[in-house]
């Protein structure tokens, strides 16, 4: 078991730092995925289901065909008779169901380290604050990870496979349109803002801004009065918002002669469904407890029971382009 103490490496540096009040702030990468720039759906755990989250799906009701569209027959669907109602349509109900798997973790701190800090308000504070980022940020990558398996895929260069990508097949105005292009044509929805949203990694950022031959595009600070500014945010190319984060998934020498590929999440709303920040629960054990009889030890943790989909049964709502990045 790990237990933070006295002999902790850089203890008696960081009791000496917090005295002062110039703890260092560490650098921190955005945690981008379950932000609502994504607009997922929040699934909800489904007591006694053996770990399974679960979300409604209520499919759109069929057109009816061009030639019936076009013969207007009275009678016909969708062309009424006079004077009698058509047949009713039945809605459909259905629902989507994955997973979920439980996790958690947490730190001890000794009653020792704790002296150190004054009855340890600020040790206890500081292993707070870091339990709570890790929570976050281990949530961020699994939903990270469930979005990178997905299928809709456009490969820089012209490629057909990770594997092929190099460090040169990288993202240019006219991958982007072409991806924002298709999105539209297979019926996919914008977001409220009428665009699309995108999570980009800072290096496929570079080589995207160093696009000579890419026109139309509008920083956020040409942005009109009145509109909302995402976390993050860049600018918007093609109709689409990108959202700029070192957490976009890095297939590490997934590439190429070992290259890293990137990859730069494009999505509209409902794309993927994610349960349950409301079971997340954080526990603090106070000295004293069961196997601490003598008070020697504070526990600071956190657990949860999480799960993520991507929502493409009726077809893919998001498309991820896999490219290489310049090295700077």
């Amino acid at each position: 078991m790990t237990t933070t103490n006295t002999g902790t490496t850089n203890f008696d540096k960081t009791v000496n730092i917090l005295i002062r009040k110039e703890l260092e702030q560490e650098l921190l990468p955005t945690l981008p995925h379950l932000s609502d720039n994504l607009g997922f759906i929040k699934a909800k755990f489904v007591r006694g289901s053996n770990s399974t989250m679960r979300f409604l799906r209520v499919p759109h009701l069929a057109l009816q065909s061009d030639s019936n569209i076009a013969g207007h027959s009275a009678g016909t669907a969708p062309w009424l008779t006079e004077g009698t109602a058509p047949t009713a349509q039945a809605l459909a109900f259905g629902y989507e169901e994955f997973s979920a798997y439980q996790a958690g973790q947490r730190v001890e701190l000794t009653d020792l380290a704790l002296d150190e800090f004054n009855v340890g308000e600020g040790l206890v504070g500081e292993a707070s604050v870091r339990v709570a980022r890790q929570a976050a940020a281990t949530i961020d990558n699994y939903v990270a990870q469930v979005l990178a398996a997905g299928t809709s895929v456009i490969y820089a260069g012209g490629q057909t496979a990770r594997a092929n990508v190099g460090l040169t097949d990288t993202v240019g105005g006219s991958l982007i349109r072409r991806a924002a292009q298709g999105m539209k044509m297979d019926n996919i929805p914008m977001f409220g803002d009428g665009t699309y949203h995108a999570i980009v990694n800072p290096a496929v950022v570079f080589d995207f801004e160093e696009d000579e031959s890419l026109g139309g595009w509008k920083a956020i600070g040409t942005y009109g009065a009145g509109v909302d500014i995402l976390s993050g945010e860049l600018g918007k190319y093609a109709g689409v918002r990108f959202i700029e984060s070192a957490s976009a998934r890095i297939f590490a020498a997934g590439g190429a002669g070992s290259a890293d590929v990137y990859s730069t999440f494009i999505t509209g709303p409902d794309s993927f469904a994610f349960g349950d920040w409301g079971n997340i629960t954080t526990h603090v054990v106070l000295p004293g407890g069961h196997g601490d009889e003598l008070a020697q030890v504070v526990s600071i943790g956190w657990k949860c029971r999480l799960g993520a989909f991507l929502t493409d049964e009726a077809g893919a709502r998001y498309v991820r382009i896999e490219s290489g990045a310049t090295s700077i």
